[in-house]
C-alpha cells in the first residue's frame, strides 16, 4: 500500500508540475507535422509523395524526441542524486507515457482520419506498442549517463539518426529495420500508405519493447553497483518501516556520553574517502550528539559536503564506519534514511506547487498522510499565511524556510542543512536562526554547514573546522577561541610617552602573551583570553586611572578563530602589494573594434570545439546527406525526383544547422552576457558583426562538404552554381535565425524548435499551399523564407535567386538590430557635467506596472576611487537599481548621469558565463573587449592565482563561478564596477582575499564601486558610502560608515548569561540599566564605558560562579541594517 502511494504522489506532482506552456511548445512540432499530412492526400504521386516518404519515416517519430529528452534529463538528474527508487521509475514511466499518448492521439487521429485505413484497431494498437518502446528506450539511455544535459543532447541526436533506420529496407536490410521502435513504426507506416502489409508487425513491436525494457533492468543493475550498494535492488520489494517504532527502538539504544548530558545521535569512525589520487576525507573520527546542533566550517574543498553526502547516503565512502542510534548504516540504510532530512544549499522547489502541495508531497512520499503534520511545520516555520502561494512566489527567506521544511516533514530526526541561510538577508537570517533553536528542543540533532561565522557562533553547540579532509579543531565557539587564545583585544590609546610604552609592555611580557601591530603612532592592542583579561585587570585599572591612558576591550568572533587557524592561505598585504600591473586600454575605436571582433571569434571557436550538442548540429546534417546519398539518391529514377531529392536533403540539413545559429543570440540574452558586452563599450554593430562572421565559417564548413557531394551526383545546377547559391544562402538563413531568435524565451526550446519549424512551416508548408493554390504565392515566399528561396534556386537553373537572398539577408538583419536595440539595449545615462563625481542618480523611479512601484526618487553619487554600498532586505529594490545602472531595464523617470568615455563593468547575481570555456579563457576575451593591450597575461594569471581559479566554468562550484565573475569585472581598466553580492557562496578566507582585492583595486586603478551585499562585516570593512533602500526607497541620504553607526547604532552590549535564577538579581544589581529574557541580560553601555571598572565587576561574577559566559559587541553596521530592516518588514 505505502509502495502504491509513493507511485501515485509523484505521479500527481508530476501532473501539478506539468507547466502548460512548456508542453504546447511540445505539440508544436506534432501539429505542423499534422498540418502538414492533411494537406497530402492519400495516392498521391510526384512532389506530395516524396514529401511524404520523408515526413513520415522522419519526422512523426521525432515528434517524441523533444519529450523523451525531457524524461531523460530529468531522470538522470533525479538519478545522479541517487533518488533510484523502483516507485520513481515507474512513475516517471507513467508520466511520459500519458504525455506521448496526448502526442500520438493528436497524429493517429489524423492519419485514420485522412487516410482511411481499414486496419484502425492494428494501428493503434501498434502506435501504442511504439509509445512504449520508445519511452523503455530513453530509460535505457539513461543508465549510460550521470550527467543530465550530455544525457538530454546526446538521446536526441541518437533517437533522431534512429529514424532514418527506416530507409535500410530501400535495400532489403529489414533487419535493420526491427531493431527500434522508430523504424518500426516509420516502415509500417509507410507500407500502409502504399497499400502493402506488414506481416507479424504487432510481434516486432512487442520484441522491440521486451527487448529494451529487459536490456534497461540488465544495464541498471550492471553498470550501477554504486547504486547497489546504497539501496536494496531496483526490482526487490522493499519492507516499510514505520518510523514510530524506530524511534522507539532508538530510545532503547542511546548511547550517552561521558557527561552523561546527551546521547550519540551519529558515530563515525575512521571515514575515508578518496577520489582517484584525492583525498577529500581523511580517516576522521567524529561524534555528533542529540538534541544538538553540530556546524561544519572550511574552506571550499575541505571535504564539508563530502561529509554530508556520505552521511545522507549520496555519496558512498572508501572505508569507514558510521552509526546511526549505535545501528550501522551499511546494514540499516533503507530504515535510517527515513530519519534524515536534507536541506540543499540551493532551493529545489517545484515552481508550480504551492507551498502546502510542496510539503503534502513530501510526506506522502514518507507514507505520512496526517495533515497536522503539515500544519505543525507551517506554523513553526511562520509559513501558514503563504501555505497557498505558489513556491516560485516567495522572498528568498521564505523559500529557505519552506527547504528546511521538506527536511523536516515526515519525522525526521538527523536534519542535513547545507547553507540554509545562503543569499537572505541578516533580519531573515535570523528568523531562520529562532526556528532552527526551536526545531533542536524537539529532540532534533542538526548538522549545518555556513561560511557565517556569527551564525556559526550564534547556533552551534559545537563547531567543526576542517582542512584537508581533517578535523583540525572540535569544540563549543568559546572553547575553541580559547584554545586559539583570541579571546580579547584590549587597546591603550592615547599613550603620550616612551615611559607609558615601556609600562605598558612591561605588563604583558610578563603575562607573554601576543601583541598585534602598532596600527597608530598612539595605539597599542594585545590578544588576551579571558584569564589573562582577568588577571591584569587590577593594573589596567591603575593604568587608566593614573596615567590617563584610554582603554578599548574588543570581545573577538570566531572568525578571528577561524582566520588565524587558516593563515597560511591568507594574502592581506601582500596582494594590494603585488596587484599592481599597469593596465592600458586603447583609445582607438577601430583597433578596440577588432580586438572585440576577434575576441567573438575566439569565443565562437573554443564553444564549438567543447560543445558536444553544437558539434552534433553541426555534423548530423551532414551525416544526414550522406546517407541519403548511400540509401536513397540511387534508386531515383527521374530528373524530378532528383530535383526533389537534393532540394529536399540540402534544406533538411540546413534547418537542422540553423539551430546553431539562433542559440547564440538567445543563450547570450538569457544569460545577460548581451548587456555585460554593451556595459564594457562594445557597439550593437561590432556584436552583431563579430557573431555573424564567426557563424558564417561555421556554414561555409557545411557548404563545402554540400559542394564536394554535388560533385558525385547529378544535378540541375553546376557545381560553380550550386556554390555561389549557397554563399548567398548563409547570409540570408543567418540573418534569418537571429530575427527568429525574438520567437524564443528559452535557449533550449529554440534548440528543439526551430530546426523542425524552419522545415516543415518554411519549406515544406508553403510548397504544398504552392500545389493548391496553383503558384499564386511563389514570390511573397520566395522573399519570406531562405529554405524555400533555396529550394526554387535549387530546382531551377534558368533564373538568378541572388536578388531573394540579398534582400533577405538586408531586412532580416534590420529587423535583427531594430529588435535587438528595441528590447534589450535600453539607454539610461546622461552626460555628467560635474567631475568630481563619476555617476550621479537623481529621482529615479521605477515601476513594472503602474501599482507596483519598485523604487521611488532614489538619490546617489559615486566619488572617484569610492565604494558605495548599497544596503537593504530582500525585495528592497536593490537589484533592480542595479539593472538600471546597467542598462538592462529602462527607468520611468529620474536620470543616471556618467563622466564621458566611462567603462562599466559588473558582477551580477545570477552571473551568466561561457560553460564551456576555462577561466582563463573568459578572462582573456573579455580583456580584449575592453580593449586592455598591455600586461593582460600577467594580470590573468595573478587573479586566478590570487582567488585559486582554475578549470573550466562547467566543472566548478557556485562559489567558483563567482569568483570568475568577479574576476571578469576586476580584469582590464574600467571606471566604474558594479558588484552585486560579490563574495556569495565562498567561505571566510576566500572572501578576505577577494575583499582585500577589491581595496587593491580601488587604491591601484582609480576604479569606483557599487557594491550589494547581505554581509555587513563586508560592507564595513570595505565601503566608504552606504545608501538604505527599504522598500523601494532611501530612509536617509547616503552617508559613511561611522556617521551610520554614531546615529542609529545601538551602540557597545555586554550580553551576560546567567547560571540560575538565583544569581538573576545579583547580575541585576551589578548592572541595573538592562533588558533580560529568561537567563540572558543585554546590558547597552555607552562609547566611553569604564573598561576596567566593567572587567572587576565580570570577574567577580565569574568568581562567584553566577555567570556562565558573557560577550561584549561593539556597535557595528548590523545594528543599523536591523533596525531599519524591521521597517520594511514591519509594513509587509
Amino acid at each position: 500500500m505505502h509502495f502504491n502511494n509513493q507511485i501515485w504522489a509523484i505521479l500527481w506532482k508530476n501532473m501539478k508540475m506539468t507547466n502548460m506552456k512548456e508542453f504546447g511548445k511540445e505539440l508544436f512540432i506534432p501539429s505542423i507535422t499534422v498540418f502538414v499530412l492533411l494537406m497530402v492526400q492519400k495516392g498521391e504521386q510526384g512532389t506530395g509523395k516524396l514529401f511524404m516518404s520523408i515526413l513520415v519515416p522522419v519526422y512523426i517519430p521525432s515528434c517524441f524526441v523533444g519529450l523523451c529528452r525531457q524524461l531523460l534529463v530529468e531522470y538522470v538528474n533525479e538519478k545522479s542524486n541517487k533518488y533510484r527508487d523502483l516507485y520513481k521509475i515507474m512513475a516517471w514511466f507513467i508520466t511520459y507515457i500519458i504525455k506521448s499518448l496526448i502526442i500520438g492521439s493528436l497524429i493517429l487521429i489524423t492519419l485514420l482520419y485522412k487516410m482511411n485505413f481499414q486496419q484502425s484497431l492494428e494501428i493503434v494498437f501498434c502506435f501504442m506498442l511504439f509509445i512504449l518502446a520508445q519511452v523503455g528506450q530513453t530509460l535505457l539511455l539513461s543508465t549510460f549517463f550521470s550527467n543530465s544535459q550530455l544525457a538530454g543532447e546526446f538521446g536526441s541526436f541518437f533517437q533522431t539518426i534512429l529514424s532514418t533506420f527506416y530507409f535500410a529496407s530501400l535495400y532489403q536490410m529489414e533487419y535493420l529495420v526491427f531493431i527500434c521502435p522508430q523504424s518500426i513504426i516509420s516502415f509500417y507506416l509507410m507500407n500502409i500508405l502504399d497499400n502493402n502489409n506488414v506481416e507479424n508487425i504487432t510481434f516486432y513491436c512487442i520484441l522491440s519493447l521486451s527487448i529494451h525494457l529487459l536490456a534497461y533492468y540488465f544495464l541498471f543493475n550492471l553498470l550501477e553497483e554504486e547504486c547497489m550498494k546504497s539501496r536494496k535492488c531496483l526490482w526487490r520489494r522493499q519492507n516499510k518501516t514505520d518510523y514510530v517504532q524506530l524511534e522507539d527502538q532508538m530510545e532503547m539504544r542511546r548511547q550517552y556520553d561521558e557527561e552523561g548530558l546527551a546521547f550519540t545521535s551519529i558515530e563515525i569512525v575512521k571515514l575515508f574517502k578518496q577520489y582517484g589520487d584525492v583525498v577529500a576525507v581523511d580517516n576522521l573520527n567524529l561524534k555528533i550528539y542529540s538534541q544538538q546542533i553540530l556546524c561544519i566550517l572550511g574552506q571550499n574543498g575541505a571535504g564539508k559536503t563530502t561529509i554530508l553526502n556520505i552521511l545522507t547516503g549520496l555519496l558512498e565512502k572508501t572505508s569507514g564506519k558510521i552509526l546511526y542510534f549505535g545501528k550501522s548504516f551499511d546494514k540499516k540504510r533503507d530504515e535510517i534514511q527515513k530519519l534524515i532530512g536534507f536541506c540543499p544549499q540551493e532551493n529545489l522547489l517545484y515552481d508550480q506547487l504551492t507551498v502546502y502541495e510542496t510539503l503534502q508531497y513530501q510526506s506522502m512520499m514518507r507514507g505520512i498522510d496526517s495533515n497536522s503534520d503539515i500544519d505543525m511545520w507551517l506554523n513553526l516555520m511562520q509559513l501558514q499565511q503563504y501555505s497557498n502561494y505558489k513556491t516560485h512566489e516567495l522572498s528568498g527567506g521564505n523559500k529557505r524556510k519552506l527547504q528546511i521544511a521538506l527536511a523536516l516533514v515526515g519525522g525526521s530526526q538527523i536534519i542535513f542543512l547545507d547553507e540554509p541561510t545562503a543569499s537572505i538577508d541578516p533580519e531573515s537570517r535570523r528568523q531562520i536562526w529562532k526556528i532552527l533553536k526551536d526545531i533542536k528542543q524537539i529532540n532534533k540533532t542538526l548538522i549545518f554547514t555556513t561560511h557565517f561565522l556569527d551564525e556559526a557562533e550564534e547556533l552551534s553547540d559545537r563547531i567543526a573546522i576542517m582542512k584537508q579532509g581533517q578535523i583540525k579543531i572540535y569544540g563549543s565557539s568559546e572553547n575553541i577561541k580559547k584554545e586559539l587564545e583570541v579571546g580579547f583585544t584590549l587597546t591603550f590609546g592615547n599613550i603620550q610617552s616612551s615611559e607609558q610604552q615601556s609600562q605598558i609592555k612591561q605588563l604583558f611580557n610578563e603575562l607573554e602573551c601576543s601583541s598585534g601591530s602598532q596600527l597608530e603612532y598612539d595605539n597599542i592592542k594585545y590578544i588576551l583570553n579571558q584569564n589573562q583579561l582577568f588577571s591584569i585587570v587590577e593594573r589596567v585599572y591603575e593604568l587608566s586611572n593614573t596615567q590617563n591612558i584610554k582603554i578599548q576591550l574588543i570581545q573577538n568572533t570566531l572568525e578571528a578563530a577561524y582566520l588565524k587557524l587558516n593563515k597560511d592561505n591568507l594574502e592581506d598585504d601582500k596582494i594590494i602589494k603585488e596587484y599592481s600591473f599597469p593596465i592600458k586600454s586603447t583609445n582607438d575605436i577601430k583597433t578596440k573594434q577588432l580586438f572585440q571582433i576577434s575576441a567573438l571569434l575566439y569565443k565562437k571557436y573554443y564553444v564549438l570545439k567543447r560543445n558536444f550538442a553544437l558539434q552534433l548540429m553541426l555534423i548530423l546534417p551532414m551525416l544526414i546527406l550522406l546517407l541519403a546519398y548511400l540509401f536513397g539518391y540511387q534508386l531515383l529514377q527521374g530528373q524530378t525526383q532528383i530535383q526533389l531529392f537534393v532540394s529536399l536533403f540540402i534544406s533538411q540539413s540546413f534547418s537542422l544547422n540553423s539551430s546553431i545559429f539562433i542559440n547564440t543570440p538567445i543563450l547570450e540574452r538569457e544569460l545577460k552576457i548581451r548587456q555585460q558586452l554593451k556595459q564594457m563599450g562594445m557597439s550593437q554593430f561590432t556584436y552583431i558583426f563579430g557573431t555573424f562572421l564567426g557563424d558564417y565559417f561555421i556554414i561555409l564548413i557545411l557548404t563545402i562538404f554540400i559542394y564536394i557531394l554535388s560533385l558525385q551526383i547529378e544535378m540541375l545546377l553546376s557545381s560553380e552554381q550550386l556554390l555561389i547559391t549557397l554563399i548567398l544562402f548563409g547570409l540570408s538563413i543567418i540573418s534569418f535565425s537571429y530575427a527568429a531568435s525574438f520567437m524564443f524565451s528559452s535557449n533550449q526550446s529554440a534548440i528543439k524548435i526551430f530546426p523542425v519549424f524552419n522545415l516543415l512551416f518554411c519549406y515544406f508548408l508553403p510548397q504544398m499551399i504552392e500545389l493548391q493554390l496553383q503558384n499564386q504565392f511563389t514570390e511573397l515566399f520566395a522573399y519570406m523564407f531562405p529554405l524555400y528561396a533555396l529550394n526554387l534556386a535549387l530546382k531551377d537553373d534558368r533564373q538568378d535567386y541572388s536578388i531573394y537572398f540579398i534582400v533577405q539577408f538586408i531586412f532580416y538583419m534590420f529587423l535583427y538590430y531594430i529588435l535587438e536595440k528595441q528590447f534589450i539595449l535600453f539607454e539610461n545615462r546622461q552626460d555628467l557635467q560635474d567631475r568630481n563625481n563619476k555617476l550621479q542618480i537623481q529621482n529615479i523611479q521605477f515601476g513594472y506596472t503602474q501599482n507596483k512601484q519598485v523604487l521611488k526618487s532614489i538619490d546617489l553619487q559615486l566619488s572617484p576611487q569610492k565604494i558605495l554600498s548599497l544596503l537593504g532586505p530582500n525585495g528592497a529594490g536593490k537589484t533592480t537599481l542595479i539593472q538600471l545602472i546597467t542598462d538592462c531595464l529602462k527607468s520611468n523617470w529620474g536620470s543616471i548621469m556618467y563622466n564621458e568615455n566611462t567603462i562599466i563593468s559588473s558582477c551580477q547575481q545570477s552571473q551568466g558565463l561561457w560553460e564551456d570555456l576555462t577561466a582563463e579563457e573568459i578572462l582573456y576575451l573579455f580583456a580584449r573587449i575592453k580593449g586592455s593591450i598591455r600586461n593582460v597575461k600577467n594580470e590573468i594569471s595573478q587573479i586566478l592565482r590570487i582567488l585559486s581559479i582554475k578549470g573550466k566554468i562547467v566543472n566548478m562550484s557556485g562559489g567558483q563561478k563567482r569568483k570568475v565573475a568577479l574576476a571578469i569585472s576586476l580584469i582590464g581598466d574600467s571606471n566604474i564596477i558594479i558588484l552585486d553580492e560579490p563574495s556569495n557562496g565562498l567561505d571566510p578566507i576566500s572572501r578576505r582575499n577577494l575583499q582585500n582585492m577589491i581595496q587593491a583595486h580601488v587604491q591601484k586603478r582609480n576604479s569606483s564601486i557599487i557594491l550589494t551585499t547581505h554581509d555587513m562585516d563586508e560592507a564595513q570593512y570595505l565601503s566608504d558610502n552606504i545608501s538604505f533602500i527599504i522598500n523601494g526607497q532611501q530612509p536617509f541620504p547616503q552617508q559613511s560608515v561611522t556617521q551610520l553607526i554614531e546615529q542609529y547604532g545601538s551602540g557597545i552590549l555586554l550580553s551576560i548569561r546567567v547560571k540560575n535564577k538565583e544569581a538573576l538579581d545579583q547580575v541585576i544589581q551589578a548592572f541595573p540599566q538592562n533588558q533580560k529574557e529568561g537567563l540572558l541580560i543585554v546590558i547597552k553601555l555607552g562609547n566611553d564605558y569604564d573598561v576596567p571598572q566593567t572587567i572587576r565587576i565580570l570577574k567577580n561574577l565569574c568568581q562567584e560562579d553566577l555567570i556562565g559566559s558573557f560577550t561584549i559587541k561593539q556597535a557595528n553596521l548590523e545594528q543599523v541594517f536591523l533596525r531599519q530592516c524591521r521597517k520594511q518588514y514591519n509594513e509587509d
